[in-house]
């Protein structure tokens, strides 16, 4: 009897040991970008200095994007944009089809953005072209800043 107490304590042992297991070996958990590491991001000396938020409204027309597929987003837009071409933009989107349509929205824009610039205010080419947009599940980034900088800051957000 003793021994039959035992080998259930053992396999009882076993289960829950298999069990936390496969718990610990599933897939890590996907990180989203939130309107709050709009924040983090402005602080990283990324960009310049000179930025003003931007409403929901204007990011939406902005970018050619439905208005009714963004659920949240946050945006600074460089203040002078004959001198810089700054940008960061987080969109929270309703999906994941939303997002990638936005991600090519954000292609879209910094494209166009190049174009323009060359002929007024060349210096801000390089910082578009070293334009980061990223995807994470229904969330988009797109970040136009200091080129050197950029990649590293947005890569520390998780």
């Amino acid at each position: 009897m003793k021994r039959t107490f035992s080998r259930i304590g053992a396999l009882v042992a076993i289960l829950v040991l298999s069990l936390t297991l496969c718990a610990c070996g599933g897939s890590p958990a996907e990180t989203h970008y939130t309107v709050e590491d709009a924040e983090t991001l402005l602080a990283s000396g990324a960009f310049d200095q000179s930025m003003a938020p931007v409403g929901s409204e204007i990011v939406a027309a902005l970018y050619g994007l439905d208005a009714a597929t963004v659920e949240d987003c946050v945006s600074y837009l460089a203040t002078n944009t004959s001198v810089s071409a700054d940008e960061l933009t987080i969109l929270v989107l309703t999906d994941d089809q939303a997002a990638k349509a936005a991600v090519e929205s954000c292609r879209a824009r910094v494209k166009s953005q190049i174009a323009v610039c060359e002929s007024y205010a060349p210096a801000a080419v390089p910082r578009l072209e070293g334009a980061v947009i990223r995807q994470s599940g229904n969330t988009v980034l797109l970040a136009v800043g200091n080129p050197e900088l950029l990649p590293g800051a947005v890569d520390a957000l998780h």
